[in-house]
């Protein structure tokens, strides 16, 4: 007994639908899943130490740059010793307990932050610390 061969190729059309939705799904966890660490603002490099602890948003950020040029918070305006000394007393003046945590970064001459910090106890601020980044293992 003989049976005929119905052998007929055809050409099939490739549906990229389904590898499209992977695309896109594997897009979206990878968006979602890295960390995005943005900090704003000025450059400075911060001295290393074994212990540190994380700045708070009611914090009064100074950070003192490489070239000596002084921040307030986050803005991008340097200020003189004299317009420091305004902006500090007036956030001491709302809150008795703000903090200032002075970012300096590791060549700034140690003068320059102890006449931050004096500026910053003539303002009213008696809390203050310097910021630091942890030692890398």
């Amino acid at each position: 007994m003989r049976f005929k061969r119905r052998l007929k190729i055809e050409r099939g059309n490739l549906d990229i639908t389904p590898l499209v939705d992977v695309i896109f799904l594997l897009l979206i966890f990878f968006m979602l899943s890295s960390s995005f660490v943005f900090n704003p603002g000025i450059k400075v490099d911060l001295p290393e130490t074994v212990s540190s602890e994380n700045i708070q948003a009611s914090d009064l950020v100074v950070t003192i740059t490489g070239q000596n040029m002084i921040f307030f918070r986050d803005q991008n305006v340097p200020l003189t010793m004299e317009g420091l000394k305004e902006r500090l007393k007036i956030a001491a003046g709302k809150d008795k307990n703000a903090r200032m945590i002075v970012k300096a970064d590791a060549n700034v001459p140690h003068g320059r932050v102890v006449k931050v910090m004096s500026l910053a106890w003539e303002s009213g601020v008696r809390k203050m610390a310097i910021a630091t980044r942890p030692k890398e293992k």
